[in-house]
């Protein structure tokens, strides 16, 4: 929870061959960043594997458990995951690292040269013998005619066998080699070629690029498309080019030439800064970096090439988004008049640091916890009151105070993540309040004690209370399980790497007997989410009582299968406490008897209801959150994949769950951190409130279809539009099957 700095150690690192110096407390991969080796990694948090190499000397602590992620093979073969590793000792590691070719130097000749633009100007050159190099990177050119001046250049096209690559070059004002380019004939100059230079090169990832270009920045990143196209990349594509007027933008038949033969999904999105009122251009207009909060997709990996000024602004912008720093490949275009700009202005970094209401409307859950508990301790009609108090507050706090779309970024995470701690106490002040509500006699001489505390006689109010209020006291008692419990231990388990959380978030779920929530969640659902495979995910049609008793006994069949799979792997006994299904079980049973215990059976009784409608809630939340929406399983999650809302109340008083478009898509990044996402599919309005509409399935049903059909047409791509033609068809819904028909 606390960040304290880290301090160099003794221990060595050997990455293939190469010696690391290690410090104390730092995981393998954040030492081999910190060293500048180019290690494969994606999550960070040891959900994907990406980062997985194999430890062929020394000793690691691993963080979690990676027997979920890694195969039976792996594990034996001494494989662990780089982000979830700290040394013990000096190691030895073998991992499979991006092949850089060796710097070396080629002749070759000018073999064609034309303008872009009025100062772009591209080079053709033809070597004497093929360069090797990774499309994006740089070289260190000179031409004969400019005897003892070298400058670097970004190539623009793929490495070819032929020897033939060109350079886009930009007239600098003042500059001997760029206006040599722009403005004398040098078709047939002789020219010497150094490199390949620099770390521009499109990583290996499943995840959505964003690449980003201005001026002749648009050469690496051309380059770097060519070389993806021809590799059969299916990533999705957004390529935003910056430029001051339409007479600035070049390449544009190259572009589209890509575009048509993209395998994934491609945009290209033109920006102009410089374009006046009565221009005739109909594109965007404004600063390039403008455009990033708008089309950024949560866990795209972006590609940045241009001035310094617009890469610092697009690197702010990314990180605010969201993307983490390893995730931003840059490509910063410097000249000399450049650095003396730079130099001469001061940074102006956009700060939007959270005040301290940012911190404390977190404890909305803290307020509603408490009214819940002095409600069912309060006994009769307060017990109904607290329950429709509840209802009131979420739903007209929703429908009043509208959306919440503020991302400050919070200097001390810490506090936020202490607020989800005391989720904890607060349950089980709740649920204790539940069960001695219909306990027999006083145990402990509870009731009489803080009855002579307050004042008001809690056990004459008891005595009064009416079955129907017990009942109403059932589901707010069921309802805090879910919103305090759940929603908490949801965004805890999810901290795989901090034991604490883990540990709290585990027993915050054994309360709505589902701690297998924190195994089929994380690694059955993240991976399965909108797809026939995953239980969580209801199909077009069903409804939600269905789908309450379905998920509950699929996802408990998956999570079982799931802990199954990983004993194997770690050669553990199935039917042993190393079994995370069975001891999480064991500890929910263990709160039943807690309850007979202190109140009797009736007590328990009471408890266990309580428990069934928490777990209901959670089937209930689930069913709102991806209803009808379908993915291919062999695509990343988007933002598209999951139902959001951003409604203020909903947003504070359930640490963001409502954010579940950037939470599917990142979902190791924090409550605190996600994203609003404004243009993401919506539900219907806040949280409770949707929920309330679910149990009315003809009304569900009534608002829903045109959501998930406009779904269909504004969201789904062409595959996905496939899928959801056989959804429609199998939904047994006439107006899904009517669709199914037209298509």
């Amino acid at each position: 929870m606390f960040n304290f700095s880290i301090k160099p150690s003794a221990l060595t690192a050997h990455i293939n061959g190469r010696e690391i110096a290690m410090h104390t407390g730092e995981t393998l991969l954040q030492g081999a960043l910190r060293n500048g080796i180019d290690f494969p990694n994606s999550c960070r948090v040891g959900g994907c594997a990406t980062c997985k190499c194999r430890l062929a000397e020394g000793r690691v602590k691993e963080m979690t458990e990676t027997g979920y992620i890694l195969s039976k093979d792996e594990i034996e073969q001494g494989y662990i995951l780089a982000c979830q590793s700290v040394p013990q000792s000096d190691l030895r590691i073998e991992v499979s690292l991006p092949e850089q070719a060796a710097r070396r130097r080629v002749a070759g000749r000018i073999t064609a040269q034309g303008k872009l633009t009025h100062d772009i100007s591209r080079l053709d050159v033809l070597l004497d013998e093929p360069l090797d190099y990774a499309a994006g990177q740089f070289a260190d050119i000179s031409i004969d005619a400019l005897p003892g001046i070298s400058r670097s250049y970004s190539f623009a096209t793929p490495s070819q066998r032929d020897g033939q690559l060109s350079f886009f070059v930009r007239k600098v004002p003042g500059g001997i080699f760029s206006t040599a380019v722009n403005e004398q004939d040098l078709v047939g100059q002789s020219m010497q070629i150094e490199g390949p230079s620099g770390n521009f090169w499109l990583r290996p990832a499943d995840a959505p690029m964003l690449l980003l270009a201005g001026g002749s920045g648009l050469a690496p990143v051309l380059a770097l498309l060519q070389e993806a196209l021809a590799k059969g990349v299916t990533r999705s594509a957004t390529l935003l080019f910056g430029a001051r007027t339409e007479a600035d933008l070049y390449a544009l038949g190259e572009i589209e030439s890509i575009a048509r033969q993209w395998q994934g999904d491609f945009r290209f999105i033109p920006v102009l800064s410089d374009c006046g009122s009565g221009d005739a251009w109909t594109g965007r207009r404004g600063l390039v970096t403008d455009i990033i909060p708008e089309i950024i997709v949560p866990g795209a990996h972006a590609y940045l090439c241009g001035p310094p000024a617009m890469i610092d602004s697009a690197v702010d912008s990314l990180t605010r988004q969201g993307i983490y720093s390893q995730h931003i490949h840059a490509d910063r275009f410097r000249t000399q008049q450049d650095m003396a700009i730079a130099a001469r202005t001061p940074s102006m970094a956009h700060n939007d640091s959270a005040g301290i209401f940012d911190y404390l409307k977190y404890f909305t859950f803290l307020a509603v916890g408490m009214l819940s508990a002095i409600a069912l301790l309060a006994g009769g009609s307060y017990i109904t009151a607290g329950l429709l108090g509840v209802l009131a507050i979420f739903i007209f706090g929703d429908a009043l105070l509208g959306d919440d779309t503020r991302s400050p970024q919070y200097r001390y995470p810490w506090i936020l993540t202490a607020q989800v701690w005391l989720a904890l106490p607060l349950l089980m002040i709740i649920t204790f309040a539940g069960v001695w509500s219909v306990s027999s006699g006083d145990p402990l001489g509870f009731g009489a004690w803080l009855g002579g505390l307050s004042g008001y006689d809690l056990l004459a109010a008891r005595e009064l209370t009416t079955l129907g209020q017990h009942v109403a006291g059932i589901f707010l008692t069921g309802l805090m399980i879910g919103a305090i419990g759940t929603v908490s231990a949801h965004e805890l388990i999810h901290r795989t790497w901090d034991p604490i959380s883990m540990a709290i978030g585990r027993l915050l779920l054994a309360f709505s007997f589902d701690t297998v929530f924190s195994i089929e969640h994380v690694y059955g659902h993240h991976r399965y989410v909108s797809t026939e495979h995953d239980p969580a995910t209801a199909p077009r049609g069903r409804n939600v009582y269905h789908h309450i008793v379905s998920s509950t006994i699929k996802g408990n069949i998956s999570a079982w299968n799931i802990e199954r799979e990983r004993l194997q792997r770690k050669s553990l006994g199935l039917f042993s406490w190393h079994n995370a299904f069975i001891r999480g079980h064991a500890i929910s049973v263990l709160l039943v008897a807690l309850a007979w215990l202190y109140g009797g059976a009736l007590a328990a009784l009471y408890f266990v209801l309580c428990a069934l409608w928490g777990k209901a809630t959670l089937e209930i939340v689930n069913y709102m959150e991806h209803y009808g929406i379908v993915r291919n399983p062999k695509e990343p999650v988007q933002p598209r994949h999951s139902w959001n809302t951003n409604k203020r109340v909903s947003s504070w008083g359930l640490f963001n769950l409502t954010r579940h478009s950037h939470h599917h898509a990142q979902g190791e990044v924090p409550y605190q951190d996600l994203k609003p996402y404004p243009h993401a599919p919506m539900m219907i309005n806040g949280y409770l409130t949707t929920f309330v509409v679910t149990l009315i399935p003809p009304l569900w049903h009534y608002l829903m279809t045109p959501k998930v059909l406009a779904w269909d047409r504004d969201f789904a791509n062409a595959d996905e539009r496939r899928l959801a033609d056989l959804a429609n068809a199998r939904s047994g819904r006439a107006v899904f099957r009517m669709q199914a028909l037209k298509n």
